[in-house]
């Protein structure tokens, strides 16, 4: 048994080649492992969805996002693995504000969850464990003033949401 088999080449070669088969006999058999290598490295992704609404109270001594018309911050955090804990920081203060705007202001934060992790109310500076995957997350952050009001003008608080080993 004769099988002939060609070939054509980007350069318009033809190359041909001619296998006999002999009855009667078998080629080699072999065999071998293919190895797929991976790799999951241990991370947190924290990612925000949304930026939070502060409104005041009706005195005017309370910048909140659950005022009426606030709105909490949006992130997401994605896990690896179950080895870190989530953390929201207290806000040190305002990044812009009007004159007077941070004069005698206290801050605070607080953190719902939902998804692999589910948490409520969890309050600054406080270390909640992260399960494996998606972790939806709700920020919310206040300013009250001691004495007087907000000044009117426009106010930015940032919260520092971290992952952290655990």
């Amino acid at each position: 048994m004769r099988a002939c088999f060609a070939v054509a080449s980007k350069f318009g070669f033809a190359a041909a080649a001619s296998v006999i088969l002999m009855p009667g006999h078998v080629a080699a058999q072999s065999s071998g492992n293919l190895l797929f290598d991976g790799l999951i490295l241990d991370v947190c992704i924290l990612t925000v969805t949304a930026s939070g609404t502060l409104t005041p109270n009706a005195t005017y001594t309370e910048l909140s996002s659950s005022n009426g018309g606030g709105a909490p911050g949006g992130a997401t955090a994605v896990t690896t693995s179950s080895n870190f804990n989530l953390v929201i920081d207290a806000p040190v203060g305002f990044s812009s504000m009007p004159s007077g705007g941070d004069t005698s202001v206290t801050y605070d934060s607080s953190v719902t969850a939902s998804g692999v992790t589910i948490l409520g109310g969890v309050g600054a500076g406080v270390l909640s464990g992260l399960g494996l995957g998606l972790t939806n997350l709700s920020i919310g952050a206040s300013a009250t003033k001691a004495a007087g009001v907000f000044p009117a003008g426009s106010y930015q608080l940032p919260v520092t949401v971290r992952c952290v080993s655990s």
